[in-house]
């Protein structure tokens, strides 16, 4: 089967819109993440100081931590959304489920962003599981299919 055959899938090709908009979403964190570096001339190593007439500070940024973090959680949650949503793309799932799923996922992540980046409790955490449960659930129908 060749890429063009995949393609033509309608699931897979569901995952592979929902995988860029994630990607491209995650590129975005570390946009983010280096203009507030750029900024706030708080720099990743400290080579960059020296190059650019700086002492390191003595204490962390915050603002770049929680960037930092914010482009970390999405990166790992990148990789299970990656091999997780085409496993479930293939077993032929309904296209209203293959919707909710995959839309609920980037509608959770991205909303788990914004509210790190600002701090709110409990609204991160519920970003974060609706998220998680959407893996677990897609993980799971993927496994009963799959199992037979």
């Amino acid at each position: 089967m060749v890429i063009g055959d995949l393609l033509s899938n309608s699931a897979v090709q569901a995952w592979a819109i929902a995988s860029v908009l994630l990607g491209l979403k995650t590129m975005g964190a570390g946009v983010y993440t280096s203009s507030l570096r750029i900024r706030n001339h708080v720099y990743n190593a400290p080579e960059d100081y020296v190059m650019q007439g700086h002492e390191p500070p003595q204490e962390p940024d915050e603002s770049i931590e929680r960037a930092r973090r914010i482009h970390q959680n999405d990166l790992e949650a990148g990789v299970p959304f990656g091999l997780i949503g085409f496993v479930y793309a293939l077993t032929d799932p309904s296209t209203a489920a293959l919707w909710i799923c995959f839309g609920g996922f980037i509608l959770a992540r991205t909303l788990h962003s914004i509210t790190y980046a600002r701090a709110l409790m409990p609204h991160r955490t519920i970003a974060f599981s609706i998220g998680f449960l959407i893996l677990i659930w897609m993980a799971i129908a993927s496994l009963v299919e799959l199992i037979g």
